[in-house]
């Protein structure tokens, strides 16, 4: 990993995301890039003049703050060997974020989530899973109120199947430079099929990865979001790990995404990979 790609809204439910990431930095000594997106605010009246709500001047005066800001944080970091950027956007938050993350090779995206359930704070979550959705780069989630960036324990959501082994060794080559410890955990849910047999593709998984030292656990559960938080509280995990499937418009209908449930519902840091990366 060398670049990760922090997004800020100011709010405390950044200041989590920021610590992540600059932990994660440290650890991968990997660049730090700092972006803020900036949505100036406009009238959709077609009659009504551009500046008439947000003036060119107290917008150009918004543009400063923010990078003064951006700069303040990134001089906050104590560890000054950092290799550390910042960028300013304008435009939406999902293809802001997403697009400079492209644009600059990142190797990773960590955005903050809030607990709280305002209309506000909906809309910041729904920013985390459009970023998730219009990116292939992993994507680590971070509540807000997280604990000290700290990690150890990792349990990656598993459906054991096939198409996950280049996802499952880029999860080893994390938890190798952490020296954490990964528990790969399948949800049973009634409801949902089984496309290859489990003890094949475990025994399948074991001899691809024999160097790497991992447990196995299944878990029965109404919904996969659900076991996996579950699973994760049992074992006090740091980090869940879990791979998104694309879906056609149909599945979408039938079977809302999972990873966009779990990144509304999860209070521990969430790294989202893309299985079609």
């Amino acid at each position: 990993m060398k670049k990760i790609v922090v997004a800020t809204d100011f709010q405390s439910s950044s200041e989590d995301a920021f610590a992540y990431a600059t932990y994660l930095a440290e650890q991968f000594e990997a660049e730090l890039a700092l972006v803020h997106v900036y949505f100036p605010i406009v009238s959709t009246d077609p009659n009504m003049p551009y500046d008439s709500i947000a003036p060119v001047s107290l917008q150009e005066e918004m543009i400063q703050i923010y990078e003064t800001r951006l700069a303040e944080t990134l001089a906050s970091i104590p560890n000054k060997t950092l290799k550390t950027s910042s960028k300013l956007i304008i435009g939406s938050v999902s293809s802001g974020v997403s697009g400079y993350a492209e644009e600059v090779g990142a190797d990773l995206i960590v955005v903050g989530r809030n607990h709280e359930s305002s209309f506000f704070e909906r809309l910041i979550g729904s920013s985390a899973s459009d970023i998730v959705k219009n990116t292939s780069i992993p994507v680590l989630i971070v509540p807000a109120a997280s604990h000290k960036p700290f990690i150890k324990s990792i349990i990656y959501g598993t459906e054991l199947e096939s198409d996950e082994k280049e996802v499952l060794a880029k999860v080893f080559a994390f938890a190798n430079q952490l020296k954490a410890r990964v528990t790969l955990t399948k949800i049973n849910v009634a409801f949902e099929p089984d496309i290859q047999d489990d003890k094949q593709m475990l025994a399948d998984i074991k001899e691809s990865f024999a160097e790497q030292h991992f447990s196995y656990e299944i878990v029965d559960a109404s919904l996969v979001s659900e076991g996996l938080l579950q699973a994760a509280h049992k074992t006090d995990a740091d980090l869940l790990v879990i791979a998104r499937h694309h879906h056609n418009f149909l599945s979408q209908l039938v079977n809302p995404s999972k990873s966009k449930e779990i990144i509304g519902k999860t209070d521990i840091p969430l790294l989202v990979y893309d299985l079609e990366a």
